[in-house]
């Protein structure tokens, strides 16, 4: 198959669509097929082949989230000859709706993944003035029904679409990653860089640092574990505009130096941050997949989360980790659980490595294999069905000619009879 991914989010971008399409596009191609990404441009990022760049502007300052403006340039006049058989729609943005546009122009059909719940995220927008949590529902819902197919990651993201009013087809496919990225890495990368003893444990959150991650209920169930727990450290890996926020809070916290904010890791690095740590902590109720928390899996580390219904299938309280109330003592009750109990967390850490291998990009892409051909099989049934209703549309048409022109030209038997 020739399949184009028009993303709005793509490397480098440090996030879960970013990695995620790319993991999906590298085993589509292992697996035969041509693939072609359509993206913003990254500036002095070098790209492997068959990716077009479009002209781009940054829309945050610190990070690097790029917006594509779809200029009539040469990238763009490269995707318009490509003669694809599919198109997918990646992140909602000016990006994927190029995707739609041409997916209509060449009568091919458009599938769209819904990576993300944007009612959560309208505060980023000149602070929620602009567009509000139900205007983003009702843009879903109107997107939603433009496309032939959606595909959520996760029941729940469906049943959201669902409650927004769209009515096209709703495929549950979750996004996978390339476990082998998580496999023999070398530790120290966080215990060198912060001057970590062996003797203590690393809780480590990786993600945005946004108010949507729910950051700051973090550093409060720290100092919890903390008075009981002098030996523990909290790593916070990434980057966003509440840093400077979450800082300063840090500052007010007895725990203070033993909270360390590493930043922006670059995506080949995150697996060696990852292997340093002793549990996985996290807070965001408002992940479609929660791809963090699988990437804390594949590296063998329990997860300590706030309940949400997306992890209801994935974290197995008890088995891999626990999901709790969001309420700090009890949290960090949790956490001091499994710190003190290290026959648990070795129990949970191989628990967490066998359900890291259920979301793997080879399986996630197998499943998306065969929801390709069933809608491209769909899509030439319809096309053999309209192009049938216009042969026959075109019969009644010359009919109907045919007997206009009788009228015109033959005039009536008995036209003047009785005269005679």
């Amino acid at each position: 198959m020739k399949i184009g991914f028009f993303t709005d989010g793509y490397l480098p971008q440090p996030n879960g669509v970013a990695t995620s399409v790319a993991a999906s596009v590298k085993e589509l191609v292992r697996r035969g097929h041509d693939v072609y990404v359509v993206a913003p441009k990254q500036p002095g990022f070098k790209d492997e082949k068959n990716v077009f760049r479009l002209t781009s502007v940054k829309i945050y300052g610190k990070e690097d989230f790029r917006l594509a403006l779809n200029l009539p340039e040469k990238p763009l006049r490269e995707v318009l000859r490509k003669d694809f058989d599919i198109i997918h729609g990646h992140a909602g943005g000016p990006v994927t709706f190029l995707g739609w546009q041409i997916a209509r122009l060449k009568n091919i059909p458009f599938v769209a993944t819904y990576h993300t719940l944007w009612n959560r995220y309208t505060h980023y927008i000149l602070k929620g003035k602009l567009i509000s949590p139900k205007a983003a529902e009702v843009a879903s819902k109107v997107f939603g029904n433009l496309c032939d197919y959606l595909i959520a990651p996760t029941p729940r993201v469906k049943k959201e679409l669902v409650s927004y009013g769209v009515k096209k087809p709703i495929v549950v496919i979750g996004s996978g990653l390339d476990l082998t990225n998580f496999i023999n890495i070398k530790k120290g990368y966080i215990r060198n860089r912060f001057h970590i003893k062996e003797e203590e444990k690393i809780l480590i959150f990786v993600g945005r640092l946004g108010k949507e991650k729910s950051v700051e209920f973090l550093l409060s169930a720290f100092e919890f574990i903390y008075e009981k727990d002098k030996n523990s450290r909290l790593i916070l890996v990434g980057d966003g505009p509440d840093r400077s926020k979450l800082e300063q809070s840090a500052k007010r916290m007895k725990s203070k130096k033993n909270v360390h904010f590493a930043g922006h890791v670059l995506n080949k690095d995150i697996p060696k941050a990852y292997a340093d740590a002793d549990i996985f902590v996290f807070s965001s109720q408002t992940e479609t997949q929660g791809l963090v928390v699988i990437e804390a899996f594949a590296s063998g580390l329990p997860v300590v989360a706030v309940k949400d219904p997306v992890f209801d299938k994935v974290v197995e309280d008890g088995g891999n980790g626990y999901l709790v109330k969001k309420d700090p003592k009890i949290f960090s009750k949790k956490v001091l659980g499994l710190l003190k109990n290290n026959d648990e967390r070795q129990k949970f850490s191989q628990n967490a490595l066998q359900t890291a291998d259920k979301f793997s990009v080879k399986v996630s892409t197998e499943k998306l294999e065969k929801f390709y051909k069933r809608v491209l099989k769909e899509h030439k049934k319809k096309k053999r069905l309209t192009e049938k209703i216009k042969d026959l549309q075109k019969l009644l048409d010359i009919s109907i000619q045919i007997n206009r022109l009788k009228t015109i030209l033959i005039p009536p038997y008995f036209e003047g009879k009785n005269d005679s």
